[in-house]
């Protein structure tokens, strides 16, 4: 079995986990964009055959040609099957392209974000095209999938659900260690309504009457900030770095805090769980999307509804304050991280996908 994996986003470790993982049972290429970060490059293992492409601006019509030379380079592999792990517009607009591969396609997110509406100025249709032209589709929860069977017609059999492994890739060898501050709350990611920020920030008075010391520390880029600031009732317990957070910054990030917080209001999975279970940590999340999925609730954090300050305020509250129950939850977390949301359990999975398109269309 030989694989192509294609991943047009310039910082995530998924597709370089993903195709680590798969070589254990088959052949991978890996093609990824020109700007991708040094630091997580150096993480791909020699077994895997990697090459960059150079990717314009979005807005640039050379991006025809881009995915022309693309297509070209795929077929020089031969490969039986081609997976892409995120979506980019010109793959819709150069399909044609492509249709003498069998696609698969992972669907991160079946339905755009409020503010990614914004990023990507694109008709929906377009969006909704990125598994028209798939064989298979991986979704990460099972609330996708059933979006798509519902809202989209995409026959059961076609979709695969397997979940985002667990981003160890940060703990590199050579890595730093920081010691955990035990009261620090991280907020990690981008920065718009859905993702609910207003909600821990309206929640850190409640927080900091039960523990006086416990820090938010919020880091990430999104929405301009200025109104996040006007709601902040005490600053002085917040720490924000709104900013893109370099993959450097990352271990001590999730190092460094005792739980991390995902007050989302609305979400299909969440990328930023996985990476808080590598490093042992316990969540508080919302009930929304796939999430109630990996978060088992008592067990690796707790689940609390979305919008809801006061809930979500006592979880934070009761892990603070009990510093065994969160040792406990945190070392079942990364248990999950080594096992379910292990990248040996995620390959084989996938692995299982390309067979059965191969199989089917042989």
């Amino acid at each position: 079995m030989f694989t192509v994996i294609i991943e047009f986003r310039t910082s995530t470790p998924y597709p370089i986990q993903l195709a680590n993982a798969l070589t254990e049972s088959c052949d991978v290429a890996l093609l990824l964009p020109h700007n991708f970060p040094e630091k997580l490059l150096h993480g791909i293992k020699p077994e895997v055959r990697f090459e960059t492409f150079h990717m314009p601006r979005v807005r640039y019509p050379t991006n025809w040609w881009m995915m022309y030379q693309l297509s070209r380079r795929i077929a020089q592999f031969h490969p039986d099957v081609v997976h892409v792990t995120a979506w980019y517009p010109w793959l819709t607009l150069s399909r044609l392209f492509f249709r003498r591969f069998r696609m698969i396609a992972t669907v991160h997110d079946v339905h755009r974000h409020p503010g990614d509406a914004e990023t990507w100025p694109l008709p929906d249709v377009l969006y909704r095209w990125q598994w028209r032209g798939a064989r298979h589709i991986i979704v990460h929860a099972t609330t996708a999938k059933e979006e798509l069977i519902r809202e989209h017609a995409v026959a059961e059999q076609k979709i695969s659900v397997i979940p985002i492994g667990a981003y160890d890739l940060y703990q590199q060898k050579g890595t730093a260690t920081f010691p955990e501050q035990p009261h620090t709350i991280l907020f990690f990611g981008r920065i718009w309504a859905y993702k609910g920020l207003q909600h821990l920030i309206e929640a850190e008075p409640i927080i900091t009457r039960e523990v006086p010391d416990a820090k938010i520390v919020i880091a990430g880029t999104g929405e301009p900030f200025e109104k996040y600031e006007q709601m902040m009732i005490n600053k002085d317990r917040f720490v924000v770095y709104n900013q893109r957070i370099p993959d450097e910054m990352v271990a001590e990030l999730f190092q460094t805090a005792g739980i991390v917080v995902l007050p989302y209001l609305e979400a299909s999975q969440s990328g930023v769980i996985p990476v808080a279970y590598a490093f042992g940590k316990p969540v508080v999340a919302t009930t929304v999307g796939g999430i109630p999925d990996i978060v088992a609730h008592g067990e690796t954090g707790y689940l609390v509804p979305p919008g809801d300050t006061a809930s979500l305020a006592q979880a934070i509250i009761a892990l603070l304050t009990h510093d065994e129950q969160r040792q406990a939850m945190g070392l079942k977390a990364l248990e999950k991280s080594r096992t379910e949301l292990s990248w040996a359990d995620v390959a084989q999975k996938t692995l299982g996908v390309y067979e059965n398109v191969v199989h089917s269309t042989k």
